[in-house]
């Protein structure tokens, strides 16, 4: 009966494991558009950011798109932190 049970445990195991994985788990970034569509909220930063950041800083990124980052729609506004905060940095 212990075998039984322990195969029964191994099935499931491998079952979990073989899920898919969730649509924005990979290198796609999600756009800027897309994220403020799941709230009212301004979208977090994903990456380290130094306090001494500015808006320069961020629009390197933002404001053409450079390595995939959402474009801002607003790169007059020129406090990011303002509304942005730090959220869990991607590895």
């Amino acid at each position: 009966m212990k075998c039984v049970i322990r195969f029964l445990a191994m099935i499931a195991l491998f079952q979990f494991l073989l899920l898919p994985v969730p649509l924005f788990a990979g290198d796609q970034v999600p756009t800027e558009k897309e994220i403020m569509q799941a709230g009212n909220e301004p979208p977090l930063i994903p990456h380290p950011v130094s306090d001494a950041a500015t808006a320069v800083d961020c629009l390197k990124c933002h404001e053409t798109g450079k390595k995939g980052a959402p474009v801002t729609s607003h790169p007059e506004r020129k406090n990011c932190t303002q509304c942005h905060v730090a959220g869990a940095a991607k590895e």
